[in-house]
């Protein structure tokens, strides 16, 4: 499969950069600046806002939102609302003049984008609707993992990684009784069980503390061309920034790389959001495979590696490198 390089995202970003120009150039037409356009934008998006949360949505810090919203109010585009009781910060809210411009942002916008849009069937307007998105939560996670690091387990690790393993399972309902991998011998000595050759076992550690991991293996009762994604767990504090997700990944590459055809997994209905999480990455539902010693877990996932690269060889040229040698 093709990998993307960073210098060719880069390079195409610099182009719709370019190209687009939609709020910027809407901006410097009406004498708002770029700050003051997204701030319009989300409160027409969300209604009334603090300042606070202007920030959030922006990514800039509250001092800049202020001013933004603080200049979109002296123009009479915004007002400031009660948000609650007196100790309460105060909303911000559209007057009916920033809706009216507001109306006229989005038009502008609107014709920009469709002019471009025009140019493509249909199926290439999904699918840069569908890569823009995919990409935008990338840099999302991206943002929200700052200072979480993936990395091989140690020795060190091993009773961290056990007592997150008791304590995911415990939170769940998943019991060593009713067969769930929080029985498993391996559960004290992560590190000496994933050890092999074809076998690897990962941690995300935050400010020094292990928080979860997920490791692959060779699936037991196979031939030794199918490995299995096994033991993937998060504490709940680090839930929601994607990090399950990049484990997944991570694991996938390196199953590829060992030369492995296929990669299975087995989980419960009761972990909802993991088995979303599988079928979301291109996981399969399919039978038994192997024998994992795990039959109480009843969904059953599997991704072909050569089915998948051949598809995206049909559907992804190589990508061209801008030059920067990566």
């Amino acid at each position: 499969m093709e990998k993307v390089t960073s210098c060719f995202i880069r390079k195409i970003s610099r182009e719709l950069a370019r190209e687009l120009r939609l709020v910027g150039s809407y901006a410097d037409q009406k004498g708002l600046t770029v700050a003051e356009a997204h701030a319009l934008i989300e409160l027409g998006e969300h209604g009334t806002l603090s300042v606070q949360q202007v920030a959030q949505l922006l990514l800039i810090d509250a001092a800049d939102a202020s001013r933004a919203v603080q200049s979109l109010i002296l123009q009479k585009l915004a007002v400031l609302v009660p948000e609650g009781p007196p100790d309460r910060a105060k909303g911000v809210a559209l007057t009916e003049a920033g809706h009216r411009r507001l109306a006229e942002v989005h038009g502008e916008m609107d014709s920009l984008v469709r002019a471009g849009l025009d140019q493509l069937t249909p199926g290439e307007q999904k699918a840069v609707a569908d890569g823009l998105m995919t990409y935008a939560r990338g840099l999302r996670y991206s943002r929200l993992q700052e200072g979480f690091v993936i990395r091989p387990v140690r020795p060190a690790d091993n009773a961290a990684v056990a007592e997150i393993i008791r304590s995911v399972s415990q939170e769940h309902g998943l019991t060593a009784e009713a067969g769930y991998a929080v029985g498993d011998a391996a559960v004290d000595a992560v590190s000496q069980a994933y050890a092999a050759d074809g076998a690897c076992y990962w941690v995300v550690e935050h400010q020094g503390r292990v928080l979860g991991g997920g490791g692959v293996a060779p699936l037991a009762g196979c031939d030794g061309s199918i490995c299995e994604l096994q033991k993937m767990y998060l504490l709940a504090e680090c839930r929601g920034r994607g990090l399950g997700r990049r484990l997944v990944l991570t694991a996938l590459e390196f199953a590829r790389s060992h030369g492995y055809r296929a990669c299975y997994l087995e989980t419960t209905g009761i972990l909802q959001q993991a088995a979303r999480l599988y079928e979301s990455l291109g996981f399969e539902r399919c039978t038994a495979q192997g024998d994992t010693g795990h039959s109480v877990c009843e969904l059953r996932y599997i991704m072909h590696f050569t089915t998948q690269a051949s598809s995206a060889r049909g559907e992804h040229p190589p990508q061209p490198c801008c030059g920067c040698g990566a």
